[in-house]
């Protein structure tokens, strides 16, 4: 075109009458300014069959970039300003994102404008959150729907309801900044999300949502490190809890670890009560909270303290019988042994695992038991692992596998005993009366297969936890647990000491319980 014209529209007829080869082509001029230009082409470009989303989107975000009326070039295509700044956040793709749309024949690229503006919407991080593992996030369960993906998106958000800190506070990570001046929240974005009714009286409300998990996440970690730092420098003794069945953030658990014990009904006490533990939960809204609590019918990690005894209608304390007795102080003693295989768990290393697998240690293990005991294969199935649940990786799991594949067998069930491990640490973590006694028999089909002798042990919770004299009871029997007898092994000599190797009356303590009784 001659004389500082240009086309706006019609481009695919003209490319046909040049094709065609026509000299004239019927055209209608007009004068528009660059405001007008652009909703001619707009407007021409949401007619087209092929449009790709982006494409309508890198044209519709010229009319922001430029500050031009969003109203009256909305009002001329007959559109929302809604509707242009949802097709124009598409520009805001990251690149993992961008690459996959655009190729040919992948899940992605069969995914609508609707579709990606859930996805647009959200920040870079986000986005690559959920194209992690060949956008396994997206696509597991099939083809979404937009309401299915709206569903997986809001999945991987967090509430503001959750939020235990301040959402004024500056310090928790001065390079974010507080949450209020925050902008990656649905109602700082409404035109992005019209669904959401996340803002009232101007304020964001607890409906609110943040949209970048990752700083929330580590706000929470830092927050939580925060509250434990003060409180534990008033209760030495506090420990970290979680409560009920929620899952825990991978953030929380790789900060906390196994320091976190599960509660699923906790009884709150005041702090003066004798039975009083300080506790600090690390997950949802009470999370840095400092509460007290009774461990369940007052049966302590380390079988020490007193039960809360039953009273009649009197109000006077009803007397135990002898059996309720005998319960009772099993129950202590029980506990005493879980807390100290609980401690050998968490302090078992790669180097003491691949020799409890060793062959030699095995041979002496399976000739005190009777039977064989190790079967890496059958404790994945039967208690499964934690390692790869919660989060995708990045395909470090497969990687893992495949290392594990080519490395010697030694290693191999060494790896599946310390996964294995870590699920044990939680079965025996979790505290309270109710449970203690099923506990204590995990303990024990634990040390078989972990070539500890139980007897040892629990001779030493007995010790320490004594029958009382007035009973006057014969000898209790010694509880069921592998032979402590020698086995000859020709391969590796080994020397295990036996219970009487202990002093009359000495009480193991938590460090030294397992390095007796191994």
């Amino acid at each position: 075109m001659t004389g500082g014209a240009n086309g706006r529209a019609g481009e695919r007829r003209w490319r046909a009458a040049k094709l065609a080869g026509l000299t004239e082509l019927p055209v209608v001029v007009r004068k528009l300014d660059n405001e007008q230009a652009l909703a001619v082409t707009i407007a021409e470009n949401l007619l087209r069959k092929d449009l790709h989303p982006l494409e309508e989107a890198e044209a519709i975000q010229l009319a922001f970039d430029r500050e031009y009326d969003l109203k009256a070039i909305a009002s001329r295509l007959g559109k929302s300003v809604g509707y242009l700044a949802r097709r124009a956040s598409l520009t805001r793709l990251s690149k993992a994102w961008r690459a996959e749309v655009m190729k040919a024949e992948s899940d992605a690229s069969r995914l609508s404008a609707a579709h990606l503006e859930l996805v647009a919407r959200l920040p870079e991080a986000t986005q690559d959150s959920l194209a992690d593992d060949h956008f396994w996030p997206i696509f597991d369960r099939g083809f979404p729907t937009v309401k299915e993906l709206r569903q997986i998106v809001d999945g991987c958000l967090r509430s503001l309801g959750a939020m235990p800190w301040d959402p004024a506070d500056e310090t928790i990570d001065p390079k974010a900044g507080s949450c209020v001046n925050c902008q990656k929240r649905p109602s700082q974005q409404p035109m992005l999300f019209p669904e959401d009714d996340s803002t009232k009286n101007g304020k964001a409300s607890k409906d609110d949502r943040c949209l970048d998990p990752g700083c929330f996440d580590r706000k929470h970690v830092a927050f939580v490190q925060r509250c434990e730092c003060k409180h534990r420098s008033a209760h030495p003794n506090l420990r970290l809890v979680e409560i009920g069945v929620d899952t825990l953030s991978p953030a929380i658990q790789e900060a906390f670890g196994d320091r976190i014990e599960r509660l699923y009904a906790p009884k709150l006490v005041k702090a003066g009560k004798p039975n009083a533990i300080p506790v600090m939960q690390v997950d949802g809204p009470k999370a840095g909270k400092l509460v007290f609590i009774d461990m369940g019918e007052s049966v302590s990690a380390n079988g020490n303290g007193r039960s809360q005894r039953p009273r009649g209608v009197d109000g006077k304390v009803v007397p135990l019988t002898m059996d309720e007795r005998r319960v009772r102080l099993q129950k202590r003693r029980d506990a005493f042994v879980v807390k100290h295989v609980h401690e050998f768990l968490r302090n078992l290393t790669p180097e003491k695992a691949l020799e409890i697998v060793s062959p030699w240690t095995q041979r002496r293990i399976n000739r005190e038991a009777g039977a064989s005991m190790f079967d890496p294969v059958a404790l994945l199935t039967a208690f499964g692992s934690t390692k790869r649940a919660d989060y995708v990786d990045g395909g470090e799991a497969w990687k893992e596998y495949d290392a594990l594949r080519e490395s010697e067998p030694n290693h191999e069930g060494a790896a599946a005993l310390l996964a294995v491990v870590q699920v044990w640490i939680k079965r025996l973590n979790i505290q309270g009366g109710h449970t203690v006694t099923a506990q204590a028999e995990d303990a024990r089909r634990m040390c078989q297969i972990l070539g500890v002798d139980f007897l040892a042990l629990f001779t030493e919770a007995r010790r320490a936890i004594p029958q009382p004299k007035s009973w006057a009871d014969p000898e209790e029997p010694d509880p069921p647990a592998m032979s402590a007898e020698p086995i000859d092994d020709d391969s590796q000599p080994e020397e295990e000491p036996s219970a009487a190797e202990f002093d009359e009356g000495d009480v193991m303590t938590e460090e030294s319980a397992f390095a007796e009784a191994v």
